[in-house]
């Protein structure tokens, strides 16, 4: 639980523009998305994915919150829920 406070606190805003990298299911793409939220980045993917809006948004092992700002080099996954196909 520290940890996704850690994370869902920002000291400085992120470089607009730097490009993380964003993974979904089979999909996996390098993106200039930093500077962005997750929910901005969900849902510019969410169309050309199929990202739906429950599924939750990983940095590692962390979950994010829906206002965490995408870093540079950001490792930003979203999973579906368990047991959820297609």
């Amino acid at each position: 639980m520290e940890n996704q406070a850690q994370n869902n606190q920002q000291s400085a805003p992120a470089p607009v523009g730097q490009p993380a990298n964003i993974r979904f299911g089979v999909y996996s793409q390098p993106a200039p998305v930093s500077g962005k939220t997750v929910a901005e980045v969900r849902q510019q993917f969410a169309k050309i994915w199929g990202i739906s809006n429950d599924a939750i948004a990983y940095k590692g092992k962390d979950k994010l919150d829906e206002n965490y700002v995408i870093q540079p080099n950001d490792n930003l996954e979203f999973h579906r829920r368990s047991g959820e196909k297609g």
